[in-house]
């Protein structure tokens, strides 16, 4: 009987969710990170990103200075942004604010910014992805997750990439 404990252990472990990250929303298997960077500095303004812009030895100070453990969400104000095939959208383009419970903008807070995994819409090879622009390769639509990263609840939001030829 043991045994038939144990296997079913076994199958049903796969099924399990994995550990999240204790920074802000977590992580989800169905995204992968394409640039971290900063939220906008007033209401309504772009984004800072690009592919790497934080050290571990700094990271804690960055939250601490952008209020980080106050936000309770992220919004954005362009849920939709426009692109062209082999023409690199800027991360600027991104629109994303961090608020706190009253709704007050907490400016310039660490964010990842996530693409959805397997969509063949970006060209997202790690050495392509380097700067502050991703490159979209083929036509289609492709939802991106903007998280914050420090320690905290924090907050996410989607905004649809929809590219053209």
């Amino acid at each position: 009987m043991s045994l038939a404990i144990i296997a079913a252990a076994v199958c049903v472990a796969p099924a399990l969710p994995r550990a999240q990250s204790p920074r802000g929303p977590g992580v989800k298997e169905e995204f992968g990170t394409i640039a971290e960077g900063y939220t906008s500095d007033f209401v309504g303004g772009p984004i800072e990103a690009a592919y790497r812009m934080f050290s571990a030895p700094d990271f804690g100070e960055e939250c601490s200075r952008a209020r980080a453990a106050e936000v309770k969400s992220l919004r954005t104000t362009l849920p939709r942004v426009d692109g062209r095939v082999g023409v690199p959208v800027p991360y600027t383009a991104l629109k994303i604010d961090a608020v706190d419970a009253l709704g007050v903008l907490a400016p310039k807070v660490p964010i990842a910014i996530e693409s959805a995994i397997g969509s063949g819409v970006l060209d997202v090879r790690q050495d392509h992805i380097g700067g502050d622009t991703v490159t979209p390769k083929e036509p289609g639509t492709i939802k991106l997750r903007v998280r914050t990263i420090c320690d905290g609840p924090g907050g996410e939001t989607f905004v649809t990439l929809i590219v053209i030829r």
